[in-house]
């Protein structure tokens, strides 16, 4: 009789996992399709990686690094909770090494490089210098413009929400440019500028829930707000939320690890028109 409980209970519990794995995966996109595509010259193809929770080596991450080595993106943003542990700095380094793709490397903090339990704040100058070790430009309320043959990209890093003390003093958005705001939190869209000029914010922090109970999230992290994936708009902003790559707290997770490709498209006089958002599943 027992048995017969468990297994009950066992199948019931897979359901609900599986359920989770199927909402999410509707809406990832082929990799073999995105890689494939040529990038046109009126476009850039940007890369967000978000939550990689670099706690110890795993297959995940090399898949991870050769995925974005065959997407050759022209620019790749890393969207906060990289480092949790001491430890883990040397991990984070170990892989970023490995990203072999001549382009600029971006990356903004997350609630976890902040976070007290995790002893990065005391080791910061390590953690910043494996970041530039590894060709990454730490933004915190700072801005960068890139030209690419014309093609402006007008760049903006926040601070992370927890933790730290962000800030857009400084973000001025290009009207012809394409105007990227970093911000882990998606809770910072609600602070974003609102204007004639449009503003893409990059945002993880939610891992999608992380697990899903028949599509459901049990739980989101606070910097959430309504923001848990996807696409938003506002004010003639929008807001693009990963799931991310790695777990928060817990091993578990049946949503698949994800990676971003955002096309930015430009008109035939680079003025920005607009991005295209697909969801890469990341299989080790």
């Amino acid at each position: 009789m027992k048995n017969k409980y468990f297994l009950s209970a066992a199948v019931i519990i897979s359901s609900f996992l599986f359920a989770g794995c199927v909402s999410i995966s509707k809406n990832l996109a082929s990799f073999s399709e995105v890689e494939q595509k040529a990038v046109a010259s009126n476009e850039i193809r940007a890369v967000q990686i978000s939550d990689c929770h670099f706690s110890k080596e795993k297959p995940l991450f090399d898949a991870l690094v050769s995925a974005i080595n065959q997407l050759n993106p022209d620019v790749i943003f890393m969207t906060g909770d990289q480092a949790v542990s001491v430890e883990s700095i040397k991990i984070m380094e170990h892989y970023l090494k490995k990203l072999d793709v001549p382009c600029p490397k971006f990356v903004i903090n997350g609630n976890w490089e902040y976070s007290p339990k995790t002893h990065v704040p005391e080791h910061f100058d390590e953690y910043h210098q494996a970041l530039k070790n590894s060709d990454f430009k730490l933004l915190i309320n700072q801005g960068e413009t890139l030209d690419f043959n014309g093609k402006k990209l007008v760049l903006f890093g926040l601070d992370s929400l927890l933790g730290g003390s962000p800030s857009f003093e400084g973000f001025v958005p290009d009207k012809a440019a394409a105007n990227i705001v970093l911000g882990h939190c998606p809770l910072l869209f609600d602070q974003l500028l609102s204007g004639e000029i449009p503003i893409l914010m990059l945002s993880g922090h939610t891992h999608g829930g992380q697990v899903l109970l028949f599509g459901k999230a049990v739980y989101f992290p606070e910097g959430t707000g309504k923001y848990y994936s996807g696409v938003y708009k506002k004010d003639g902003n929008t807001l693009y939320v990963s799931t991310g790559v790695g777990n928060s707290s817990l091993e578990i997770r049946n949503l698949p690890p994800c990676l971003e490709v955002i096309t930015l498209k430009f008109d035939s006089e680079n003025n920005y028109v607009g991005a295209e958002f697909q969801t890469i599943e990341v299989e080790p």
